[in-house]
C-alpha cells in the first residue's frame, strides 16, 4: 500500500483520514490516495551517488594508471615490484649491512663521506639487482608450478649439520650468530629449491643451456624498478 502524507505540512497520513493528526488540518480527497515520491527520489539518489563513488574510484584508479596521480605502492617502503610482489627497502637495508658486516667494509670505510655515499649506492644497485634475479626465478618457479617438500628441506637441513658436525643446538647457535632464525633460514633454503629446479627444467626439459634460460625468464618477467 502507498505512503501518504499531509499537503500542509507533510506528516504521514493513514489511509483515507479526512484531517492531519499533526496540524488538524483538513485532508483534500486527491491527498488521500496520492502516494509519496520521496522513496522513490531516495533510491535515486543512492543511485546517483553510487554511480559518482564508482566514476570517482574508477578515475583514479585510471589516474593512478597512467602515472598522474601517485600510486600508493610506489612508496618510499618498496625498492621494486617483480612479477607483482614487492621488494621491501627495508630487506634491502638489510641485506646491505649484513654485506657491510661480513665483507668487513662497515670498518673500512665513512659511508657519510661523499667517496663512502657513493659506494654505498653501488652496493645497493649489485644487492638490489641480485634481489631483483633471485625474485624473478622464485616467481617463475611457482608459475611452472615447481614446489618443495618439507621433508626436502629438513633432509638438506640433516646434511648440512652433519656435514658442520654440529648438534641441533649448536647449529641454532651458529644461524643466531648470523642474524638467521630457523625458520628464516629453512625459507632461504626453500628459494634454492625452487630456483635449481627450475634451472633443471629448463635444461633438462627444454634443453636450453642455463644462461639462455635464465634470460628467457627475465625477459618475460615484469619488473619496475623503485629505488632512486
Amino acid at each position: 500500500m502507498a505512503n501518504l502524507e499531509c499537503p500542509h505540512c507533510g506528516s504521514p497520513l493513514g489511509n483515507g483520514v479526512a484531517a492531519c493528526g499533526e496540524c488538524g488540518k483538513e485532508v483534500p480527497d486527491q491527498a488521500k490516495s496520492a502516494p509519496r515520491e520521496e522513496p522513490q527520489q531516495s533510491g535515486k539518489k543512492i543511485y546517483a551517488i553510487l554511480a559518482i563513488f564508482l566514476v570517482v574510484v574508477g578515475g583514479a584508479a585510471l589516474l593512478m594508471f597512467t602515472g598522474l596521480l601517485p600510486n600508493p605502492l610506489k612508496g618510499g617502503t618498496t625498492a621494486a615490484i617483480v612479477n607483482g610482489e614487492k621488494i621491501s627497502m627495508a630487506d634491502l637495508d638489510q641485506k646491505v649491512e649484513v654485506y657491510k658486516k661480513m665483507s668487513g667494509q662497515g670498518d673500512k670505510m665513512d659511508f657519510s663521506s661523499p667517496e663512502g655515499k657513493k659506494t654505498l649506492a653501488g652496493i645497493r644497485k649489485q644487492i638490489l639487482d641480485t634481489m631483483i634475479q633471485e625474485k624473478v626465478l622464485v616467481t617463475e618457479a611457482v608459475k611452472e608450478k615447481i614446489t618443495v617438500s618439507p621433508q626436502e628441506i629438513a633432509d638438506r637441513i640433516s646434511g648440512i649439520k652433519k656435514g658442520m658436525n654440529l648438534s641441533d643446538k649448536d647449529f641454532e647457535a651458529f644461524l643466531k650468530s648470523h642474524n638467521m632464525s630457523m625458520p628464516a633460514f629453512e625459507k632461504r633454503l626453500e628459494k634454492d629449491f625452487l630456483i635449481n629446479k627450475l634451472i633443471a627444467k629448463g635444461t633438462q626439459e627444454k634443453g636450453m643451456t642455463k644462461n639462455d634460460w635464465v634470460q628467457s625468464l627475465s625477459a618475460r618477467a615484469k619488473v619496475e624498478v623503485l629505488l632512486k
